[in-house]
Protein backbone atom coordinates (compact mmCIF):
# COMPACT_ATOMS: atom_id res chain seq x y z
CA UNK A 1 0.00 0.00 0.00
CA UNK A 2 1.27 3.46 -0.95
CA UNK A 3 -0.04 5.65 1.87
CA UNK A 4 0.18 9.08 0.23
CA UNK A 5 -2.31 11.77 1.27
CA UNK A 6 -4.81 12.16 -1.58
CA UNK A 7 -6.82 14.77 0.36
CA UNK A 8 -4.08 17.33 -0.31
CA UNK A 9 -4.50 17.16 -4.09
CA UNK A 10 -8.16 17.72 -5.11
CA UNK A 11 -9.02 16.40 -8.56
CA UNK A 12 -10.25 19.79 -9.82
CA UNK A 13 -6.95 21.60 -9.21
CA UNK A 14 -3.91 21.63 -11.49
CA UNK A 15 -0.70 20.61 -9.75
CA UNK A 16 2.90 21.60 -10.41
CA UNK A 17 5.08 18.75 -9.13
CA UNK A 18 8.59 19.80 -8.15
CA UNK A 19 10.86 17.12 -9.56
CA UNK A 20 14.56 16.38 -9.68
CA UNK A 21 14.29 12.88 -11.12
CA UNK A 22 15.02 11.26 -7.77
CA UNK A 23 12.95 8.41 -6.35
CA UNK A 24 10.69 10.58 -4.19
CA UNK A 25 9.69 13.02 -6.91
CA UNK A 26 9.28 10.28 -9.53
CA UNK A 27 7.01 8.36 -7.15
CA UNK A 28 4.94 11.49 -6.59
CA UNK A 29 4.52 12.04 -10.34
CA UNK A 30 3.61 8.42 -11.10
CA UNK A 31 1.21 8.22 -8.14
CA UNK A 32 -0.59 11.46 -9.06
CA UNK A 33 -0.98 10.28 -12.65
CA UNK A 34 -2.37 6.95 -11.40
CA UNK A 35 -4.94 8.96 -9.42
CA UNK A 36 -5.97 10.85 -12.57
CA UNK A 37 -4.67 14.21 -11.35
CA UNK A 38 -3.88 17.12 -13.68
CA UNK A 39 -0.10 17.32 -13.43
CA UNK A 40 2.63 19.58 -14.76
CA UNK A 41 6.20 18.71 -13.79
CA UNK A 42 8.40 21.61 -12.69
CA UNK A 43 12.18 21.25 -12.69
CA UNK A 44 14.63 23.82 -11.32
CA UNK A 45 18.12 23.60 -12.81
CA UNK A 46 20.67 25.09 -10.40
CA UNK A 47 23.26 25.61 -13.15
CA UNK A 48 26.03 23.86 -11.23
CA UNK A 49 27.32 21.71 -14.09
CA UNK A 50 30.94 22.79 -13.61
CA UNK A 51 30.73 21.57 -9.99
CA UNK A 52 28.77 18.41 -10.73
CA UNK A 53 30.55 17.36 -13.91
CA UNK A 54 27.63 18.16 -16.19
CA UNK A 55 25.13 16.29 -14.00
CA UNK A 56 22.58 19.14 -13.95
CA UNK A 57 22.12 19.04 -17.71
CA UNK A 58 22.06 15.23 -17.72
CA UNK A 59 19.46 15.14 -14.94
CA UNK A 60 17.17 17.53 -16.78
CA UNK A 61 17.55 15.62 -20.06
CA UNK A 62 16.76 12.33 -18.30
CA UNK A 63 13.73 13.82 -16.56
CA UNK A 64 12.44 15.28 -19.82
CA UNK A 65 12.68 11.86 -21.47
CA UNK A 66 10.81 10.20 -18.59
CA UNK A 67 8.09 12.85 -18.67
CA UNK A 68 7.66 12.29 -22.40
CA UNK A 69 7.28 8.55 -21.74
CA UNK A 70 4.71 9.23 -19.01
CA UNK A 71 2.84 11.73 -21.19
CA UNK A 72 3.18 14.61 -18.74
CA UNK A 73 4.43 18.13 -19.61
CA UNK A 74 7.72 19.33 -18.15
CA UNK A 75 8.50 22.99 -17.53
CA UNK A 76 11.95 23.99 -16.33
CA UNK A 77 13.73 27.10 -15.16
CA UNK A 78 17.44 27.66 -14.67
CA UNK A 79 18.52 29.77 -11.71
CA UNK A 80 21.98 31.14 -11.03
CA UNK A 81 22.98 30.99 -7.38
CA UNK A 82 25.62 33.05 -5.62
CA UNK A 83 28.59 30.98 -4.56
CA UNK A 84 31.23 31.54 -1.92
CA UNK A 85 34.45 29.55 -2.10
CA UNK A 86 32.78 27.37 -4.70
CA UNK A 87 29.87 26.44 -2.44
CA UNK A 88 26.19 27.39 -2.54
CA UNK A 89 24.36 28.23 0.67
CA UNK A 90 21.56 25.68 1.16
CA UNK A 91 19.08 28.27 2.48
CA UNK A 92 19.76 30.57 -0.50
CA UNK A 93 19.31 27.65 -2.89
CA UNK A 94 16.01 26.68 -1.24
CA UNK A 95 14.67 30.25 -1.46
CA UNK A 96 15.64 30.49 -5.13
CA UNK A 97 14.13 27.08 -5.86
CA UNK A 98 10.75 27.92 -4.31
CA UNK A 99 10.64 31.28 -6.09
CA UNK A 100 11.23 29.49 -9.41
CA UNK A 101 8.52 26.93 -8.62
CA UNK A 102 6.07 29.75 -7.89
CA UNK A 103 6.82 31.33 -11.26
CA UNK A 104 6.40 28.01 -13.05
CA UNK A 105 3.12 27.30 -11.25
CA UNK A 106 1.65 30.70 -12.09
CA UNK A 107 2.79 30.47 -15.72
CA UNK A 108 1.06 27.08 -16.07
CA UNK A 109 -2.20 27.93 -14.25
CA UNK A 110 -1.45 25.62 -11.32
CA UNK A 111 -3.12 26.19 -7.96
CA UNK A 112 -0.90 23.72 -6.08
CA UNK A 113 2.83 23.15 -5.88
CA UNK A 114 3.57 19.60 -4.70
CA UNK A 115 6.94 18.60 -3.31
CA UNK A 116 8.02 15.04 -2.55
CA UNK A 117 9.10 15.42 1.08
CA UNK A 118 8.60 12.13 2.92
CA UNK A 119 8.22 10.98 6.51
CA UNK A 120 11.93 10.13 6.40
CA UNK A 121 12.71 13.75 5.51
CA UNK A 122 10.54 14.85 8.43
CA UNK A 123 12.43 12.61 10.84
CA UNK A 124 15.81 13.85 9.64
CA UNK A 125 14.62 17.46 9.84
CA UNK A 126 13.34 16.90 13.36
CA UNK A 127 16.69 15.49 14.51
CA UNK A 128 18.53 18.44 12.96
CA UNK A 129 16.13 20.93 14.54
CA UNK A 130 16.49 19.36 17.98
CA UNK A 131 20.26 19.56 17.58
CA UNK A 132 19.90 23.30 16.96
CA UNK A 133 17.79 23.71 20.09
CA UNK A 134 14.50 24.28 18.27
CA UNK A 135 11.24 24.86 20.09
CA UNK A 136 7.78 23.44 19.38
CA UNK A 137 7.70 24.71 15.80
CA UNK A 138 11.05 23.14 14.96
CA UNK A 139 9.92 19.88 16.52
CA UNK A 140 6.96 19.80 14.12
CA UNK A 141 9.34 19.67 11.13
CA UNK A 142 7.41 20.67 7.98
CA UNK A 143 3.71 21.23 7.32
CA UNK A 144 1.85 18.91 4.97
CA UNK A 145 0.23 22.02 3.48
CA UNK A 146 0.87 25.77 3.71
CA UNK A 147 0.30 28.97 1.71
CA UNK A 148 3.11 29.68 -0.73
CA UNK A 149 2.14 33.16 -1.91
CA UNK A 150 0.40 34.52 -5.02
CA UNK A 151 -2.66 32.41 -4.17
CA UNK A 152 -0.67 29.16 -4.41
CA UNK A 153 -0.63 26.35 -1.87
CA UNK A 154 2.37 24.14 -1.17
CA UNK A 155 1.44 20.51 -0.49
CA UNK A 156 3.50 17.49 0.52
CA UNK A 157 1.38 14.39 -0.18
CA UNK A 158 4.16 11.95 0.80
CA UNK A 159 4.48 13.33 4.34
CA UNK A 160 3.54 9.98 5.94
CA UNK A 161 5.39 7.71 3.47
CA UNK A 162 8.88 6.39 4.30
CA UNK A 163 11.83 6.54 1.92
CA UNK A 164 12.14 2.76 1.51
CA UNK A 165 8.42 2.44 0.87
CA UNK A 166 8.80 4.95 -1.95
CA UNK A 167 11.51 2.87 -3.61
CA UNK A 168 9.69 -0.41 -3.11
CA UNK A 169 6.55 1.04 -4.67
CA UNK A 170 8.45 2.45 -7.65
CA UNK A 171 10.01 -0.95 -8.29
CA UNK A 172 6.57 -2.57 -8.11
CA UNK A 173 5.46 -0.12 -10.82
CA UNK A 174 8.52 -0.89 -12.98
CA UNK A 175 9.67 2.72 -12.68
CA UNK A 176 13.21 4.10 -12.62
CA UNK A 177 14.79 7.10 -10.97
CA UNK A 178 18.05 9.00 -10.59
CA UNK A 179 20.34 8.78 -7.59
CA UNK A 180 21.80 12.13 -6.54
CA UNK A 181 25.47 11.59 -5.68
CA UNK A 182 25.36 14.53 -3.26
CA UNK A 183 23.14 12.42 -0.97
CA UNK A 184 26.22 10.33 -0.19
CA UNK A 185 28.46 13.24 0.75
CA UNK A 186 29.37 13.55 4.42
CA UNK A 187 29.81 17.29 3.88
CA UNK A 188 26.07 17.66 4.47
CA UNK A 189 24.86 17.20 8.03
CA UNK A 190 21.52 15.77 6.90
CA UNK A 191 23.31 12.97 5.06
CA UNK A 192 25.14 11.98 8.23
CA UNK A 193 21.87 11.97 10.15
CA UNK A 194 20.40 9.70 7.46
CA UNK A 195 23.38 7.34 7.33
CA UNK A 196 24.35 7.24 11.01
CA UNK A 197 21.69 8.55 13.40
CA UNK A 198 18.52 7.09 11.88
CA UNK A 199 19.92 3.51 11.68
CA UNK A 200 21.04 3.84 15.30
CA UNK A 201 17.56 4.95 16.40
CA UNK A 202 16.04 2.12 14.38
CA UNK A 203 18.29 -0.36 16.17
CA UNK A 204 17.59 1.10 19.62
CA UNK A 205 13.81 1.01 19.19
CA UNK A 206 13.78 -2.28 17.26
CA UNK A 207 11.78 -0.81 14.38
CA UNK A 208 12.39 -0.36 10.69
CA UNK A 209 13.43 3.14 9.71
CA UNK A 210 10.22 3.74 7.72
CA UNK A 211 8.04 2.74 10.68
CA UNK A 212 10.01 5.04 12.96
CA UNK A 213 9.79 7.89 10.45
CA UNK A 214 6.03 7.50 10.08
CA UNK A 215 5.54 7.67 13.87
CA UNK A 216 7.68 10.79 14.08
CA UNK A 217 5.82 12.36 11.15
CA UNK A 218 2.41 11.74 12.74
CA UNK A 219 3.61 13.19 16.06
CA UNK A 220 5.09 16.16 14.22
CA UNK A 221 1.66 16.89 12.74
CA UNK A 222 0.21 16.98 16.26
CA UNK A 223 2.96 19.37 17.35
CA UNK A 224 2.26 21.60 14.36
CA UNK A 225 -1.48 21.70 15.15
CA UNK A 226 -0.71 22.77 18.71
CA UNK A 227 1.84 25.31 17.54
CA UNK A 228 -0.68 26.80 15.11
CA UNK A 229 -3.26 27.13 17.89
CA UNK A 230 -0.77 28.84 20.21
CA UNK A 231 0.30 31.19 17.43
CA UNK A 232 -3.30 32.25 16.79
CA UNK A 233 -3.81 32.82 20.51
CA UNK A 234 -0.62 34.88 20.66
CA UNK A 235 -1.73 37.02 17.71
CA UNK A 236 -5.12 37.63 19.30
CA UNK A 237 -3.48 38.52 22.62
CA UNK A 238 -0.99 40.83 20.93
CA UNK A 239 -3.83 42.86 19.42
CA UNK A 240 -5.39 43.22 22.88
CA UNK A 241 -2.12 44.48 24.40
CA UNK A 242 -1.31 47.15 21.81
CA UNK A 243 -1.55 50.67 23.22
CA UNK A 244 0.08 52.46 20.29
CA UNK A 245 0.73 51.48 16.69
CA UNK A 246 2.64 53.39 14.05
CA UNK A 247 4.75 52.75 10.98
CA UNK A 248 7.38 50.26 12.19
CA UNK A 249 6.47 51.11 15.78
CA UNK A 250 4.50 49.16 18.37
CA UNK A 251 3.88 49.79 22.08
CA UNK A 252 2.41 47.15 24.40
CA UNK A 253 0.88 47.18 27.87
CA UNK A 254 3.77 45.73 29.86
CA UNK A 255 1.79 44.97 33.00
CA UNK A 256 -0.78 42.96 31.05
CA UNK A 257 2.00 41.10 29.26
CA UNK A 258 3.77 40.42 32.55
CA UNK A 259 0.65 38.66 33.85
CA UNK A 260 0.32 36.35 30.85
CA UNK A 261 1.25 32.68 30.97
CA UNK A 262 4.96 32.54 30.27
CA UNK A 263 4.59 30.52 27.03
CA UNK A 264 2.06 32.99 25.66
CA UNK A 265 4.11 36.03 26.73
CA UNK A 266 7.16 34.78 24.84
CA UNK A 267 5.16 34.30 21.67
CA UNK A 268 3.57 37.74 21.98
CA UNK A 269 7.00 39.37 22.28
CA UNK A 270 8.25 37.44 19.26
CA UNK A 271 5.21 38.44 17.18
CA UNK A 272 5.54 42.08 18.24
CA UNK A 273 9.14 42.17 17.02
CA UNK A 274 8.21 40.58 13.70
CA UNK A 275 5.33 42.99 13.23
CA UNK A 276 7.80 45.90 13.00
CA UNK A 277 10.38 43.89 11.03
CA UNK A 278 8.91 40.96 9.04
CA UNK A 279 12.41 39.92 7.93
CA UNK A 280 13.32 39.05 11.52
CA UNK A 281 13.11 35.25 11.38
CA UNK A 282 15.28 33.96 14.21
CA UNK A 283 15.15 35.42 17.72
CA UNK A 284 17.22 33.75 20.40
CA UNK A 285 15.19 32.48 23.33
CA UNK A 286 17.55 34.16 25.80
CA UNK A 287 16.80 37.55 24.25
CA UNK A 288 13.05 36.99 24.49
CA UNK A 289 13.37 35.86 28.09
CA UNK A 290 15.58 38.80 29.06
CA UNK A 291 12.96 41.24 27.78
CA UNK A 292 10.07 39.41 29.46
CA UNK A 293 11.85 39.31 32.82
CA UNK A 294 12.34 43.07 32.74
CA UNK A 295 8.60 43.41 33.32
CA UNK A 296 8.35 40.48 35.72
CA UNK A 297 11.14 41.87 37.91
CA UNK A 298 10.03 45.50 37.68
CA UNK A 299 13.35 46.64 36.23
CA UNK A 300 14.23 50.20 35.30
CA UNK A 301 14.21 51.40 31.69
CA UNK A 302 16.34 49.39 29.29
CA UNK A 303 16.80 49.17 25.52
CA UNK A 304 17.98 46.12 23.58
CA UNK A 305 19.24 45.83 20.01
CA UNK A 306 18.15 42.78 18.03
CA UNK A 307 18.85 41.58 14.52
CA UNK A 308 17.60 43.32 11.36
CA UNK A 309 17.53 46.75 12.99
CA UNK A 310 14.96 45.90 15.67
CA UNK A 311 15.03 47.87 18.92
CA UNK A 312 13.11 46.82 22.03
CA UNK A 313 12.52 49.12 25.00
CA UNK A 314 11.15 48.40 28.45
CA UNK A 315 10.10 51.84 29.69
CA UNK A 316 9.85 50.94 33.38
CA UNK A 317 7.34 52.32 35.85
CA UNK A 318 8.39 55.92 35.24
CA UNK A 319 7.02 55.86 31.68
CA UNK A 320 3.98 53.65 31.96
CA UNK A 321 5.42 50.13 32.11
CA UNK A 322 5.36 49.63 28.36
CA UNK A 323 7.25 47.58 25.85
CA UNK A 324 8.14 49.51 22.71
CA UNK A 325 9.29 47.89 19.47
CA UNK A 326 10.61 49.79 16.47
CA UNK A 327 12.87 49.29 13.49
CA UNK A 328 15.76 51.51 12.44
Amino acid sequence: MFDADLSLVPAHQRILVAASGGADSMALIVWLLSEQRNVVVGHVNHALDELRGGACARDEAWLRLRCDELGVPLQSETIVLERRDGHVNEAVARTGRYAALQRLALANDCALVATAHTASDALEGLILNIGRGAGLRGQSSFASSRPLGDGLTLVRPLWRVGRQQVRDWLLSQNQTWLEDESNLSELFRRNRVRAEVVPLLSSIFGREADSLARSFALNAQLSRDEDSFLEREAQRTLEMLIVKRGEKLLALNGIALRDLDVALARRVLRLAARSVQPELREIERLKIETVRLAAVNGQKREVWTWRNGVRVEWTGAGSGNRFRFWCV
